[in-house]
């Protein structure tokens, strides 16, 4: 799941100021920021290093090139230009420009698992009260930050405040549900996404979260019932579609998912892609739907996946195929991502591949840690008493 990708990634900021100016620096820089926007960020990073080397004196040209190389997933390198346009002065312009870079600092330092030093730089930028539209960001970044490193009530805190602000913030809602949902607060949880849809009737994730706690609190008509009102929104565009389809998959209307997803696939969805791959991995179409997992991943043109539960997907059909050594790569690519939407289910399928691979200790151990940070996974729970089971009839055979 993906919530307007907050801190999965770095998000290019919306309110780029283009200074007037002449010459080839803002005529490489334009071009940049149009490339960015078109998520063509590869080449707009070429454009914005033509744009720094022709005028080394604009901030914004390298906070704007920070924040692509955060969509690239070059963390190291964004900081780096961030530190550059870092301006002592005390204006509006400077203000703006620096509450901006803290906040491309707070996503590269997520990037790299460095939490403590995006919260802290999301506090920094939250002290500036310039750019107030840039608030619901970087409270939701603060939010999975301190998520990530433990503190679920404070990131409940950061996106309640974040609510206070803006009581319409459907992504935020949806963030905020779906950290209760790991916390077990399934009610809480289903009312946040419940209202979510009704501030946004298209914010597809809220459908999903409501769909998602309601299985987990074992109320599965109600489950059914909030996807069929997701289907029946009938959207046109590339985008519904993919998102009915992905609803349809959920409802075990595989047929209905692959109609719908084809055609969302001829209109340029590349998550369309995705959602294929998975029905045929439901089909047991293993190798096929690794086709559509790769064809979707060459899709991000090296930007950072938007739907890092690709990995887990990739691993496995892999695991399936009995090909350990790839399912192994790909959940590692996956939880180099740190703790996104999809850690759940690449620290899961890592149990289940220590367990195919008869590696039962380390399965138990990982099974163990697993449950302690998502103690109402009652598969798993299952999963670990199995796999104590196969240990405990190893040791009797030795013994005999």
């Amino acid at each position: 799941m993906r919530v307007k990708k907050w801190a999965l990634m770095g998000i290019l900021c919306g309110t780029m100021v283009l200074l007037a100016g002449c010459g080839k620096a803002q005529k490489a820089y334009k071009q940049a920021v149009a490339l960015a926007e078109n998520g063509s960020y590869e080449k707009a990073a070429a454009s914005f290093k033509e744009a720094i080397a022709e005028n080394k004196d604009k901030a914004e040209y390298y906070i704007d090139y920070g924040m692509t190389l955060n969509h690239l997933g070059s963390y190291k390198k964004a900081i780096k230009q961030f530190e550059k346009a870092y301006q002592k002065v005390d204006n509006k312009i400077s203000r703006q420009n620096n509450k901006r870079l803290y906040y491309g600092e707070a996503l590269a330092y997520y990037g790299i698992h460095e939490y403590d030093k995006a919260k802290k730089q999301c506090d920094k930028a939250l002290e500036i009260s310039e750019s107030k539209v840039l608030n619901g960001d970087i409270y939701a970044t603060l939010a999975m930050a301190q998520w990530a490193s433990g503190d679920s009530l404070g990131a409940l805190g950061a996106l309640d405040q974040l609510i206070k602000e803006n009581v319409k913030d459907a992504d935020g809602l949806v963030l905020r549900g779906q950290i209760k949902q790991s916390m077990g607060k399934y009610d809480s949880a289903a009312e946040d996404f419940l209202k979510a849809i009704s501030v946004d009737e298209k914010c597809y994730e809220a459908y999903f979260g409501c769909y998602n706690v309601y299985n987990d609190a074992g109320r599965e008509s109600d489950a059914k019932d909030v996807l069929e009102k997701l289907v029946s929104i009938h959207g046109a565009d590339a985008e519904a579609k993919t998102q009915i389809g992905r609803a349809y998959i959920c409802l075990d209307k595989l047929a209905d998912a692959e109609d719908i997803l084809s055609d969302a696939e001829k209109e340029k969805s590349t998550d369309a892609l995705f959602y294929q791959g998975k029905v045929l991995r439901i089909r047991g179409d293993f190798e096929n739907a690794i086709k559509k997992y790769t064809k979707y991943l060459k899709a991000q043109n090296g930007a950072v996946c938007a739907l890092p539960e690709v990995y887990s997907e990739l691993a496995g059909c892999y695991i399936e195929l009995r090909d350990y050594g790839q399912a192994e790569d790909y959940l590692e690519q996956g939880l180099d991502l740190g703790v996104t939407m999809a850690y759940q289910n690449l620290l899961r399928n890592r149990v289940i591949l220590l367990e195919r691979m008869g590696k039962m200790r380390q399965a138990k151990e990982l099974a163990a840690e697993y449950l302690q940070t998502y103690p109402y996974d009652k598969e798993m729970a299952k999963e670990a008493k199995f796999i104590a089971t196969r240990i405990g009839n190893h040791s009797k055979k030795k013994q005999r």
